[in-house]
C-alpha cells in the first residue's frame, strides 16, 4: 500500500556462529544481501540520551540521514595480505582505451583490502 518495507535485525554469521548453529559456512550478511536483491536504502535513526550534549545544540527539528546501499561493503570484494606489497585499483574499459590505473597503498607488511562499488541506475 505505502510501497515500504521493515525488516528486523538479523545476525551476521562469524566464526562463533558458525560453529554454534552448525553452518556449513559462514555466510554473507542477510541484510546486505535482502537490501541489495531490493536496491534499498538503509536509514538510521541516532539514540538521544539526554546528558550527553548533541553536536549542534538548540536544534529541534528531527534529521534523517538515508545512505543507498547498493554495492556497499556488503558485496565489495576483500583480501588479506600476507606479505609486503602494492595495492593498486585497476579499471580496464571496455570499448579498448587506455586503462586507469591507481596506487592505492604500499603494504610494508600484512594486511587487508576492500574494493567497493556503486552504479548510476540504482
Amino acid at each position: 500500500r505505502h510501497g515500504v518495507g521493515i525488516k528486523c535485525a538479523t545476525i551476521t554469521p562469524d566464526e562463533a556462529r558458525v560453529e554454534e548453529f552448525n553452518l556449513k559456512r559462514m555466510y554473507r550478511s542477510p541484510n546486505g544481501t535482502i537490501r541489495n536483491i531490493l536496491n534499498g536504502t538503509v536509514f538510521r535513526e541516532p539514540i538521544v540520551i539526554e546528558n550527553i550534549p548533541r553536536l549542534v545544540p538548540g536544534w529541534v527539528k528531527p534529521i534523517v540521514i538515508g545512505r543507498h546501499a547498493h554495492g556497499d561493503q556488503y558485496i565489495a570484494t576483500d583480501m588479506v595480505v600476507d606479505t609486503p606489497g602494492k595495492m593498486k585499483l585497476v579499471f580496464e574499459p571496455e570499448d579498448g582505451s587506455a586503462p586507469q590505473s591507481y596506487d592505492v597503498y604500499n603494504f610494508q607488511q600484512g594486511g587487508v583490502c576492500m574494493a567497493m562499488y556503486n552504479t548510476d541506475e540504482y
